[in-house]
């Protein structure tokens, strides 16, 4: 390493230059020790420092054995006359180890002597401060998605896994299998036990659960006293396959569990006896996607359940169902084609200190004939169809129609709207904003909402000229249902995303839950160390709105200050909320 400082003004100023030009530095400049050097490597691979400039890092005797080959790569990159760049650590006479950042620039003398100009930086806090941030991320990333009693993934983490189990089965090749268990008469354990007794009793069936299938299942816990099991992979055994092979292996996997559970359970010194109803759904024969594949499980767990319990259920859509689906098709076709019976909900978004509203949700809903229908009974069927894409189309138009006439009108709002992950691509995006500008608006007037999911799909490389175009023109980003998914922060400072907006479950049962409290302000001081605004969804009391005022997230939205209303109905919910605020 470097010796005792001698003046070389040649070298010197070479060394400034690659310092004014490095980004690196430029990040860290200010906050570490930054120093110039100037070594000549010998033909025997040893070196001797010509040049040393500043203090702190003199008499270190060189990298950790562990960190040698990082070094000896740079060496090697050193002597093709090749720039290296590395991080790694040196260790002190001292015994003190410490992280340094070094970029070295080779050049020849006339004779061929190989001198590197080199500048170097002490970057030992930030690597701390680094891997602590990793270890926050890991921490996370494990409560975001494990169940905090029985150590199991929770629902968020079996759908991802569902979602990838359903990617890896196309064209029926084989197929995915759901079983959504509950425990028949939980309850009376409860009450009978003790709530104590009742989690040591989750515990010990989650471990039967594992038990009673291979490793390459997923057991999951759903919450309360019900469980999700995913088989995936199934393949058919036989050629020709057998048409049921599907439903057989299911059905095989719920009768083992079922009599695996009939055991005896010991529970604080007490023999219980627990039995378990169990509802079944397969790809591809009963859904395509994740959500409605359980959805049907869960409605197949109520047959079994109306059968009389501690049995299993398949599940089956009754004719009836079918045709009305079908019917509700064509409804929803003609309503699309026409745009007739669609109509957009806005729910406030607001400052939880003043209570002041600074934008709203566009949330979409279908009159059909006399009944308003809620998104998640016909978005699923819109996504089924083909309908997805123009329904999109519709509502970006409305909702920039509407940015428009409260623009004229002196309301001083920011929509926000959901868009497919099938939206999030190219040519989608530049849409999106041509149709805004069309307007007339200015691009922040709008937020576009994408899901984890989305985000983590398409490539960085085909994405990137459209997310700098994006954020050039000022169009807000935000993550929905963040905690949800799975997500890389690496990923969210490419999107340069603005806002993330914390997912209403992980709200419901603040303040009061102390794993939800972790959770949530974990993601709060994330966004704020990202510099983004954390969003809170489905705030329902003044307790929650307090809470995340106390932890910093300063903007949210539920049913405590406003259901979604008509867009009439929010105009007169702003003003009312700038009023308050000029009285206060």
């Amino acid at each position: 390493m470097p010796g005792d400082p001698i003046s070389n003004g040649g070298s010197n100023q070479d060394a400034l230059i690659a310092l004014a030009t490095t980004d690196v530095l430029r990040r860290v400049a200010g906050t570490v020790a930054i120093h110039l050097y100037e070594m000549e490597y010998l033909a025997d691979g040893t070196y001797v420092c010509n040049t040393f400039i500043g203090e702190g890092l003199e008499s270190l005797l060189g990298p950790l054995p562990d960190d040698r080959e990082v070094y000896n790569t740079a060496s090697v990159l050193l002597d093709e006359d090749k720039p290296a760049e590395i991080e790694y650590r040196l260790v002190g006479y001292d015994g003190r180890i410490r992280w340094v950042w070094d970029r070295m620039r080779p050049r020849r003398t006339e004779d061929g002597r190989l001198l590197v100009d080199g500048i170097v930086a002490d970057v030992t806090e930030r690597r701390k401060a680094s891997d602590a941030l990793e270890e926050a991320r890991r921490e996370l990333h494990h409560i975001a998605f494990h169940d905090p009693l029985t150590g199991l993934p929770n629902r968020v983490a079996f759908q991802e896994r569902l979602d990838a189990a359903i990617a890896r089965c196309p064209q029926k090749s084989c197929a995915v299998a759901v079983l959504f268990i509950d425990l028949d008469n939980f309850k009376l354990i409860n009450d009978s036990f003790g709530h104590a007794a009742g989690d040591e009793l989750l515990v010990a069936v989650a471990g039967r659960l594992q038990a009673a299938t291979r490793a390459t299942d997923v057991v999951a816990r759903q919450g309360g006293d019900e469980f999700l099991v995913l088989l995936a992979d199934i393949a058919p055994q036989e050629v020709p396959a057998d048409p049921d092979y599907a439903h057989k292996a299911a059905e095989v996997v719920a009768l083992k569990i079922r009599r695996t559970l009939h055991a005896p359970f010991v529970v604080s010194g007490v023999e219980i006896f627990v039995s378990a109803s169990i509802g079944v759904s397969l790809h591809p024969d009963d859904a395509g996607d994740s959500e409605t594949l359980l959805k049907h499980a869960d409605a197949a767990l109520y047959r079994a359940k109306d059968a009389g319990r501690d049995c299993h259920a398949l599940y089956a859509m009754d004719k009836d169902d079918a045709l009305a689906q079908l019917s509700m098709a064509g409804r929803l076709r003609t309503s699309v084609e026409q745009t007739e019976g669609l109509v957009l909900h806005y729910q406030p978004l607001v400052r939880l200190d003043t209570g002041q509203i600074v934008g709203a949700e566009a949330l979409i809903r279908w009159q059909d004939g006399e009944r308003l229908v809620p998104p998640g009974d016909f978005l699923p069927l819109a996504e089924r169809t083909g309908l997805m894409g123009p329904l999109s189309d519709w509502v970006i138009g409305e909702a920039c129609q509407q940015a428009k006439q409260w623009r004229d009108r002196r309301v001083d709002l920011y929509v926000s709207i959901n868009l497919p992950p099938s939206f999030w691509q190219p040519t989608a995006m530049r849409h999106v904003l041509s149709t805004i500008e069309s307007f007339g608006l200015n691009p922040d007037r709008l937020m576009i909402e994408i899901t984890e999911s989305a985000m983590m799909v398409e490539s960085r490389a085909s994405m990137e000229p459209v997310l700098a175009e994006l954020h050039e023109r000022g169009l807000r980003l935000a993550i929905d249902d963040f905690g949800s998914g799975h997500s890389s922060l690496s990923r969210l400072n490419q999107m340069r995303v603005s806002t993330l907006k914390i997912d209403r479950s992980f709200v419901q049962d603040l303040p009061h839950d102390p794993n939800s409290a972790v959770l949530v302000s974990s993601i709060i001081q994330l966004a704020r160390n990202l510099g983004l605004d954390p969003l809170a969804e489905g705030i329902e009391t003044e307790e929650q709105r307090a809470y995340f005022l106390e932890h910093g997230c300063q903007l949210g939205q539920g049913f405590h200050f406003s259901r979604p209303v008509v867009a009439g109905e929010l105009e007169t919910l702003y003003r009312a909320s700038r009023a308050a605020e000029s009285a206060a």
